[in-house]
C-alpha cells in the first residue's frame, strides 16, 4: 500500500523523516511518499528528507492547499493518505484539519491521521483531549492513535510498515501467503466512526548452527509454531499497544502475521482467530499474512477499530 505520508508539526516530521529512511521498500520503491511542513525553516532544515519535500507553511487555508496541490502536481501514485501529527501539538493539529478537509475534497482516496496522543494518565486533560479527537475524526476518513511512549519511534515504524505491505508483491520473492490480503480489507476493517488502535509484537527465531547444518533433521512440530503464533498475537493485545482504548468497544479487528512461510500455519492463524473471538465475542473480524521468505523475525499485528473510549 503506497501511502502519501505528510508529517504536521515537529513529531510528525521527525515521523515522516524515519518513514523516510527506514520504511518498507517493496521492488526498490519505499511504500511512504513522504513531506514535511513547518512553519520554522531551521526546524525543517534538520528533517531527513529531499528539501524538495518540505515546505514552509504558516496556519491557513490558502496554504493547506497550495501545499496539497503542488505535491498531486508530481503525478507520485499513492493509494491513501497518512497525517502524523501531535495531538496537542497546536500547529500540526490545526494544520491536519486544514490539509485533512482539502484531501477529502480533492480525492476519494482514503485520508488516515496518525494522532500521538500524551501519555494517558490520572489528570490528563480529557475533555480537550476528545474534543481535539473528534475534531481530526471529522476531518478524516480513519484515526489511528498512538500514545507517547519511550517506544513511540519504533511502534510506529514497526506497524505502518506491516500495514503498508499489505496488498504488496515482491516481483523478486514470487511467493504468496497463506491468506493473501489487499489494501481493501485494511479500509474495511478500519471504521470511519471511532478511534483505532494497533497492538504489535515480534520474535526472533533462533537457529543454532548444528540445525542450519542438519537439513535433514525433522522438521519443528507444527503445534510449537502455532503456539509461537498465539503466543505472539496475545502479547500484542495485552503488552503492547498503541494507545490503550477500551478494547471492548471495539467493532472490528485485522491480525496480520509477518514472517518466514515455514512459520505462518493455517492451524496457527486459526488458533489465534480463536482467541480473538474467546476474548471479543461478535467483533468483525479479517485476518491474513505477508510472506518474508528467511526472514529470522516472527511479527504480529492486530488493528482495533471502531472505540469509544479509552481505559488504562
Amino acid at each position: 500500500m503506497r501511502l502519501l505520508s505528510l508529517g504536521l508539526g515537529k513529531k510528525g516530521c521527525r515521523i515522516v523523516g524515519l518513514l523516510n529512511r527506514n520504511g518498507e521498500r517493496i521492488n526498490d520503491i519505499n511504500l511512504f511518499k513522504c513531506y514535511a511542513i513547518h512553519r520554522e525553516l531551521p526546524f525543517l532544515s534538520a528533517i531527513d528528507l529531499p528539501e524538495s519535500n518540505k515546505f514552509t507553511a504558516w496556519l491557513d487555508d490558502e496554504a493547506a492547499r497550495s501545499v496539497i496541490n503542488t505535491i498531486f502536481s508530481r503525478n507520485e501514485f499513492f493509494e491513501a493518505s497518512l497525517l502524523i501529527t501531535e495531538l496537542m501539538d497546536d500547529y500540526g493539529f490545526n494544520f491536519a484539519l486544514r490539509i485533512g478537509e482539502e484531501l477529502m475534497s480533492l480525492s476519494e482516496d482514503p485520508v488516515m491521521i496518525l494522532a500521538i496522543l500524551p501519555y494517558l494518565e490520572v489528570g490528563s486533560n480529557y475533555e480537550e483531549i476528545r474534543r481535539r479527537l473528534k475534531l481530526l475524526n471529522e476531518s478524516s476518513h480513519f484515526l489511528i492513535l498512538f500514545e507517547d511512549r519511550e517506544n513511540l519511534d519504533r511502534m510506529i515504524l514497526d506497524s505502518m510498515n506491516m500495514m503498508a505491505l499489505v496488498g504488496e508483491i515482491d516481483l523478486k520473492k514470487k511467493i504468496s501467503g497463506e491468506v493473501v490480503i489487499d489494501t481493501s480489507d485494511v479500509f474495511n476493517s478500519l471504521m470511519k466512526k471511532g478511534l483505532s488502535s494497533v497492538g504489535f509484537s515480534s520474535t526472533e527465531i533462533k537457529k543454532s548452527f548444528l540445525d542450519k547444518l542438519a537439513f535433514w533433521r525433522e522438521e519443528e512440530p507444527a503445534k510449537r509454531k502455532s503456539d509461537r503464533m498465539v503466543k505472539l498475537l496475545r502479547r500484542a493485545i495485552e503488552e503492547n499497544l498503541s494507545a490503550r482504548c477500551d478494547l471492548s468497544t471495539a467493532k472490528s479487528v485485522l491480525v496480520l502475521f509477518e514472517g518466514d512461510p515455514g512459520n505462518i500455519t493455517m492451524d496457527g492463524m486459526f488458533s489465534c482467530l480463536t482467541l480473538v473471538n474467546q476474548k471479543f465475542p461478535r467483533i468483525e473480524l479479517r485476518y491474513g499474512d505477508y510472506p518474508v521468505p528467511g526472514s529470522r523475525n516472527l511479527k504480529a499485528m492486530i488493528l482495533f477499530s471502531g472505540m469509544t473510549g479509552f481505559k488504562y
